[in-house]
């Protein structure tokens, strides 16, 4: 065993690499003057670290100290006589070896090994001696972590245990499980990364299955540049759901899906050791089983059907309609009582914004009022809402499983199929119902929706198969159906204007970086004839990436109003968009746009009312922050993005929620 480890990366087989001849010539000296070493043997007290040792630089010497520990120390050190004025001390200096005679004086004292114990060395002399260190540390080149993790597949083959191979190697155990995992990669990967042709990361992420054959798919069905470990780690995790993150996993729960027989494969790379279920199909049953019982209970509330979805992604629930409702005319007591309201919150507002301005105190008393008067004219409003007779014939209640991993029930939605019956009802009014005016303005409506059309083009890109899909969708209403209705994409690719507000996030930062990786492989040629020439030499992955961002980049999917077009509805259907991976609702891109009574109610809704209440006092920038970080975690959305939202067009979930009492 050597103490050195690598300390020059230079070629060896260059004869021009002036690193690589200097270690050429040292080892050629340092052959010479061995040839008259002599060889030896001396306790740990005879021996003395030497002035001429080339390694000054200070290492981690735990994996030699469980090496020695386990093996004893198997190559010698390098040492020269001890003189003090030309007269010997009978100590021995180390000149190369001192990592080594190091660890076995702590072994000594730790009781691992005899006071005796016997360090091998070859003798040289004291001017030989520099030369001789120089050349066993400069241009040795360190083992690849391949071989390492080869070489412990062996030891286990061996059968030595995981605890016994961690020992030799003072690692944990769990290092030893993920290098053991590693080297079982499929052998032409594992020759790729041994050949630095791939990363340490893809290697964890292919280890996350241990079929050969399904790694091996996950790489060659990817280009060059999209094979990012987390994408190979989604390909081969595709039919698993993750325990972390999946909220029917949270529902269940481990253990009485464990109980009930099932598998769960370990990612042992994850910093949580992150596991993913394996039979998806095992866990829906148990979880469809306690959500139908939720499910008994709501017969009674004659609703015209119940349906129980423990799956449902914010694709498929904007596909349901919302009962509408309808303002009844306030009474004399109620009119009167709203008026005062109204003066009153104008007063208060009036009064802070005047003091924020001049930098004056104001004190929570105002804040704290004006939350309890916009409290109270808003539940005095509510009042005066009841649900269109028309809608609530047609409306039923779903029963499903929330973020947090609860059962919930979701009333007054309107099925898919029974939405041209309400919209057929609508159109035969006299006069169709003004829109309820929703929480948010119409610039931050189109800069929420610029978000999620980043976020489709992104997943489209990501999706070539379903990009194609898409254009074709495009093609065949304009050739067959003469392009009836609204449409999301735009064949001639003229990218749509986004609001400057959305080039933000992590939407516009992948976006960003798909066009980068694309125009890295086109060619520098863009004519006609030369683009032409480009394509007909490559793969169909290539043409199909490039079909899925030219049509990704025409997807246009900004409004100002709260109601999504069904067209983009349809295309967040296609894509499973799920915006929580590319938007979440910070200060800056929501809470400080949107009035401050409706931030207090998504932090209520969202985490719990008491989160809500040091809120109220404070100034809107601070509550907007504030809110901000108590929401990191909940994966809310408004209902314009597909979330369950608080008030306008989602006003009906949110009033409506339940948690199923027996979680």
């Amino acid at each position: 065993m050597h103490e050195s480890e690598q300390t020059s990366a230079a070629d060896q087989s260059g004869d021009s690499d002036p690193t690589s001849a200097m270690a050429q010539a040292l080892q050629q000296a340092s052959q010479r003057i061995l040839a008259h070493a002599t060889m030896g043997t001396a306790s740990h007290g005879q021996l003395v670290p030497s002035a001429a040792n080339a390694r000054k630089q200070a290492r981690d010497l735990s994996e030699l100290k469980g090496l020695v520990r386990a093996m004893g120390v198997l190559h010698n050190l390098v040492c020269y006589a001890q003189q003090r004025d030309g007269v010997p001390t009978g100590l021995l200096e180390i000149a190369a070896g001192k990592g080594r005679w190091q660890v076995v004086g702590e072994l000594i004292a730790e009781g691992d090994l005899p006071e005796d114990y016997q360090l091998p060395y070859l003798l040289v002399g004291e001017d030989e001696a520099v030369l001789v260190s120089l050349a066993e540390n400069l241009g040795r080149t360190a083992m690849h972590a391949a071989d390492i993790f080869d070489g412990m597949r062996g030891l286990a083959a061996q059968g030595r245990s995981v605890a016994d191979i961690a020992l030799v190697f003072s690692v944990s155990e769990l290092t030893v499980r993920q290098r053991l995992k590693l080297a079982n990669v499929a052998p032409r990967l594992f020759d790729l990364y041994r050949a630095d042709s791939a990363s340490y990361e893809q290697m964890a992420a292919l280890a996350v299955s241990d079929d050969h054959a399904a790694q091996l798919a996950a790489w060659d069905s990817l280009s060059a540049w999209e094979r990012q470990p987390q994408r190979l780690r989604r390909l081969l995790t595709q039919h698993c759901v993750a325990l972390g993150q999946d909220r029917v996993a949270r529902y269940v729960g481990l253990k009485a899906y464990q109980q009930a027989g099932g598998l769960v494969t370990r990612d042992l790379f994850s910093t949580q050791e992150q596991g993913y279920i394996e039979d998806v199909a095992l866990l829906d049953r148990l979880a469809q089983a306690r959500l139908d019982r939720v499910a008994a209970r709501l017969h009674k509330e004659g609703w015209r059907w119940i349906d129980v979805r423990c799956r449902i992604d914010a694709s498929a629930l904007a596909g349901y309609g919302r009962v509408r409702t309808e303002t009844l005319p306030p009474t004399p007591e109620q009119a009167a009582r709203l008026a005062q309201l109204e003066l009153r919150v104008a007063q208060l507002r009036d009064a802070l914004d005047h003091a924020e301005a001049s930098g004056a105190d104001e004190g929570g008393a105002a804040v704290r009022e004006l939350a309890a008067v916009e409290l109270e004219q808003g539940q005095l409003r509510a009042t005066l809402q009841q649900p269109d007779r028309a809608d609530r014939a047609l409306a039923g209640a779903l029963v499903t499983i929330d973020d947090k991993g609860k059962a919930c029930v979701l009333r007054g939605l309107i099925r898919p199929q029974d939405r041209p019956q309400m919209a057929a009802g609508l159109e035969g009014g006299v006069k169709a119902k003004e829109r309820v005016r929703g929480p948010h303005s119409a610039r931050l409506t189109a800069t929420l929706t610029a978000q999620r059309t980043l976020a489709l083009r992104a997943e489209l890109v990501r999706q070539p198969e379903v990009a194609l899909r898409v254009l074709a969708h495009h093609l065949l209403r304009q050739v067959f159906y003469a392009e009836r209705g609204g449409r999301a994409v735009q064949l001639d690719v003229k990218p749509p204007q986004l609001p400057p507000d959305a080039e933000d996030g992590v939407a516009w930062e992948c976006w960003q970086a798909q066009r980068t990786a694309l125009a890295a492989i086109l060619p520098e040629n863009g004519t006609s004839a030369g683009l032409m020439a480009w394509l007909r030499r490559q793969p169909r992955s290539v043409i199909d990436d490039c079909i899925a961002f030219c049509t990704a980049s025409s997807v246009d999917g900004v409004h100002q109003d709260e109601r999504t077009p069904a067209a983009v509805a349809d295309l967040v259907q296609a894509v499973g968009l799920d915006m929580r991976k590319w938007w979440q609702p910070t200060a800056q891109a929501y809470f400080a746009h949107v009035p401050k009574a409706h931030l207090l109610a998504v932090v209520a809704q969202a985490t719990s009312p008491a989160a809500a209440v040091p809120l109220e006092r404070m100034n809107k920038q601070a509550a907007a922050e504030a809110a901000a970080r108590a929401m990191a975690e909940s994966g809310w959305l408004p209902a314009v993005l597909g979330g369950t939202g608080v008030d306008g067009a989602a006003q009906a979930l949110a009033e409506n929620a339940e948690v199923d009492a027996d979680e």
